[in-house]
């Protein structure tokens, strides 16, 4: 046998051996460690586009602090580690900061709940500390009066749409929700729980 038979023979020698393995009725040798496993298909991303004002959530635990956002008309009532957020009315003036008394406009700043009335005008309310230090301060700079009694409430009217109310700021300042909405928020809080409004 020349050279270049035998390199031919040495070549085809490993596929002669499995070979006559596989003739013999077994499988060869598979080492798992030569296996290669492709990982699970990942399930794409469930993106829930609901606007979070509409989230089919209820309260369930203390409400530890709110939030206001003016210029969305949205208070944001976090509980537990979520939160659940309303559509709401402001003053019919609601663009900037409470002066004085009779000016229709909603604070910004932050406050906390000073007192709840369940039989108030609004049907139910929860008063805030408005006003502050820093409202007293400026009123009194100005000769006016800051005003007050600046509440998260109810309806008015029999004639509201619960569920439109909101698309109109009717309100002399407060923050109001329809009657459904503060019953939830009502029996959720307690006093000195702290809001904070933003423009």
């Amino acid at each position: 046998m020349n050279t270049k038979s035998m390199i031919m023979f040495c070549l085809a020698l490993p596929m002669l051996m499995a070979f006559n393995v596989c003739s013999n009725g077994t499988k060869p040798k598979v080492y798992k460690d030569t296996i290669y496993r492709f990982p699970p298909k990942r399930q794409p991303a469930v993106v829930d586009n609901t606007p979070e004002e509409l989230r089919n959530i209820g309260i369930t635990d203390t409400i530890i602090k709110f939030k206001v956002k003016k210029s969305e008309r949205k208070l944001y009532a976090y509980f537990g580690d979520t939160f659940k957020v309303f559509k709401i009315s402001l003053g019919a003036s609601p663009i900037g900061h409470k002066i004085k008394q009779g000016d229709h406009k909603t604070p910004e700043g932050n406050y906390f709940i000073s007192f709840k009335n369940p039989k108030s005008r609004g049907y139910k309310s929860l008063k805030l500390s408005y006003p502050n230090a820093e409202d007293k301060k400026r009123a009194a700079a100005l000769k006016v009066s800051p005003g007050g009694d600046i509440c998260i409430h109810g309806l008015w009217w029999d004639t509201q749409d619960p569920k439109t109310h909101w698309k109109d700021d009717w309100t002399e300042g407060c923050l109001a929700v329809n009657n459904q909405e503060i019953d939830e928020i009502y029996a959720h809080t307690y006093l000195k729980t702290p809001i904070s409004i933003l423009p």
